[in-house]
């Protein structure tokens, strides 16, 4: 990955020159086209200055990028931008300059065959390498600044995600101490109404903590799996309850694939007992069905005569889970009789 990195770093440098010669190709055509200059006199400019015009340039890009990456760590932008304004500007003048030295120092020892000194002449060698060092200069400022920009929310953004699955991870784990608390204060209350029932209860329940060890390390699982222990959840308080409480299951089976995260339904199930009255003469019935993308878990209502207010702890763990998962949140609502909760099911990335 670094490497494939490093490698677009340098060809968004090798493009510089070739993004510069193609605006130099351009500003020729269009002097021809409004006759500044003629054919004749750009096909005369020779092949070996075109070159070393290039490879020139291209020094200078990778040349400004050191030094800008430097200068990004000595003096950043967001603290020393006065003084770093004019560094660059000092450096954007500085390289010209001593550019049009060696050209001059050049002519007058004879290395270079003198030219008149015409107005085009000065243009081009003292205005044009004024003008594509500034311009290289800003274009390699906005490379850079964009590369550190993309790695700062990259690293942000791992970060998020690191974050995220530490907070849903600890969501999880209160659900499981939550589970097993209350579990094992319904296993204390069978004990004293029957040993033969708290020891079919301790059976079930074993299974039932299979389950939630399993899913232990998952965000998501089928639906079918969260059916299947509900079941078994649910059928302890059957057990428990015996007329005082009925259930029913109509879920499509074309969902059963479908996703959803671990122990949501037990936790829905579970308040629905904690805030309602179970009997033999106010019978509790409670239906898991399917709307749509949606589980339905709807109950009669029969809210207990108790002055303890709801912290409403339980549905707010749902709803964070799937904020955190990035999906459609639940709803909780009562309506006429009944109170019902809406839990959306994720479709399979594979469907």
């Amino acid at each position: 990955m670094h490497n494939i990195l490093a490698r677009n770093k340098r060809l968004k440098l090798l493009l510089t020159p070739l993004i510069l010669f193609g605006i130099i190709s351009m500003a020729m055509a269009l002097s021809v086209v409004f006759k500044y200059r003629t054919l004749e006199e750009i096909s005369q400019m020779p092949l070996e200055r075109m070159v070393i015009g290039f490879i020139e340039t291209l020094a200078l890009v990778f040349f400004y990028n050191y030094v800008v990456r430097k200068l990004n760590v000595k003096f950043p932008w967001d603290r020393n931008w006065l003084i770093r304004s004019f560094i660059d500007f000092g450096i954007a003048l500085l390289i010209p300059v001593m550019l049009i030295t060696l050209i001059n120092v050049a002519f007058n020892y004879g290395w270079l065959k003198p030219h008149d000194h015409d107005d085009k002449y000065k243009i081009m060698i003292y205005i044009m390498p004024l003008m594509v060092s500034a311009l290289l200069m800003v274009v390699v400022e906005m490379i850079v600044s964009t590369e550190e920009r993309n790695k700062l929310e990259v690293k942000l953004a791992n970060i998020e995600k690191e974050q995220i699955v530490s907070k849903y991870s600890a969501l999880k784990e209160q659900l499981d101490h939550h589970f097993l608390f209350n579990n094992l204060s319904v296993l204390s209350s069978l004990i004293y109404e029957s040993t033969e029932k708290a020891d079919r209860f301790i059976q079930d329940f074993a299974s039932i903590y299979r389950y939630v060890l399993s899913i232990n390390k998952q965000d998501l699982v089928t639906v079918n799996e969260e059916l299947e222990f509900i079941s078994t959840y649910l059928n302890l308080y059957k057990f428990r309850f015996e007329e005082g409480f009925s259930y029913s299951l109509k879920v499509d089976e074309k969902f059963h694939n479908y996703l959803i995260p671990p122990l949501t339904l037990q936790v829905v199930v579970e308040n629905v007992f904690k805030h309602n009255v179970v009997s033999r003469h106010q019978p509790l019935t409670l239906e898991i069905k399917n709307t749509d993308n949606f589980l339905v878990i709807e109950n009669n209502m029969q809210v207990k005569n108790s002055k303890e207010v709801s912290t409403r702890t339980g549905q707010q763990n749902i709803i964070e889970k799937y904020k955190l998962l990035n999906c459609e949140l639940p709803v909780f609502k009562a309506q006429d009789d009944k109170y019902i909760a809406q839990i959306p099911i994720i479709k399979p990335s594979h469907d």
